[in-house]
C-alpha cells in the first residue's frame, strides 16, 4: 500500500524521465555523462505512471505520435546496483513497473478504436510501490499502436535496443549507424592488382570500353559514325589494334 503523502506539505524531488519509441534504453547507457533525452518532473512518491503519461502528453516538442490514442507506454525503475564494485564504473539495473494504455476505457477509445477490452492497467501504480528511491530513474518505452492492424502493442514487444525514432540518444551512443555512402565503385574488387572496377568523368572505367572523345582503348572508341538511331542494326566496326587488343 503507498503510504499517504500530503503533497501541500511535503517538498518534491526530481525524477528523470527518460522515453524512447519503440523499445527501452539498455541499463548499460545510464550513466553520469548520459546524453539520452528525458523530462526533468518534480514529484511526490505517490506519483503514478498514469500522471507520468500525463507528462508525456504536454511534452512540447511533442514525444508521442499523433493520435496518441492506442499507444502503449512501459514503465521500468533504473536504480544503481549497490553489489557493483566500487573501484569500476557504475552499473545500473532495471525493474519492470508496469505499463498503461493511452485511451483505454476513455470515451471514443474502446475496444473497437484498438484497445483490447479487458487489458491490463497499472495506471495506479506509484514510485513508493516501485519502491524508488531519490536518485533513480524512470525510463519510458513508447509503443505505437501496430502500423497495419492498428492494434495494440503489447508489453512484451518493448525489446531492449531496438528503439527508433523519438527518443534516440545524441551522438555515438545508441544512435542508428549512418546509411551507406555511395560511391563510384559498381561492384567488387576484380582481383586486377586489387582494385575495384572505378568509374571517371570520362567514361565507364578502366578495362576497356568507352573511355572518352577520341581516345581509343582495346577495339576502338566504341562509337560508329554517321547518323543512327535506336534500335537500327549498327555497322560492323574494324577490328584495330590497340595497346589491349589481341
Amino acid at each position: 500500500m503507498t503510504a499517504d503523502v500530503r503533497r501541500d506539505e511535503e517538498a518534491p524531488f526530481l525524477v528523470k524521465l527518460f522515453y524512447r519509441t519503440g523499445a527501452f534504453h539498455r541499463p548499460d547507457e545510464f550513466g553520469p555523462e548520459t546524453q539520452l533525452p528525458y523530462i526533468s518532473i518534480y514529484t511526490w512518491k505517490d506519483c503514478s505512471l498514469r500522471e507520468f503519461s500525463h507528462h508525456l502528453l504536454g511534452e512540447s516538442p511533442p514525444v508521442l505520435p499523433d493520435p496518441a490514442i492506442g499507444t502503449r507506454l512501459c514503465f521500468r525503475l533504473i536504480y544503481a546496483d549497490t553489489r557493483a564494485r566500487i573501484d569500476q564504473p557504475p552499473r545500473y539495473v532495471a525493474k519492470d513497473l508496469g505499463s498503461i494504455v493511452l485511451g483505454g476505457g476513455g470515451p471514443g477509445a474502446g475496444p473497437d478504436e484498438g484497445v483490447p477490452e479487458g487489458s491490463v492497467d497499472d495506471g495506479d501504480r506509484t514510485l513508493a510501490d516501485g519502491r524508488f528511491m531519490t536518485g533513480d530513474f524512470i525510463s519510458c518505452a513508447i509503443l505505437p499502436p501496430d502500423e497495419l492492424t492498428g492494434d495494440v502493442m503489447p508489453a512484451s514487444s518493448a525489446r531492449i535496443g531496438r528503439g527508433a525514432g523519438v527518443g534516440e540518444a545524441k551522438g555515438d551512443m545508441g544512435s542508428a549507424p549512418p546509411p551507406p555512402q555511395r560511391s563510384m565503385d559498381y561492384g567488387p574488387s576484380s582481383g586486377f592488382r586489387g582494385r575495384a572496377f572505378r568509374g571517371n568523368s570520362r567514361g565507364y572505367g578502366r578495362g576497356g570500353g568507352y573511355y572518352g572523345r577520341d581516345e581509343p582503348s582495346g577495339r576502338g572508341n566504341g562509337l560508329p559514325e554517321g547518323e543512327w538511331r535506336r534500335g537500327d542494326r549498327l555497322p560492323d566496326l574494324p577490328q584495330e589494334r590497340g595497346r589491349w587488343g589481341r
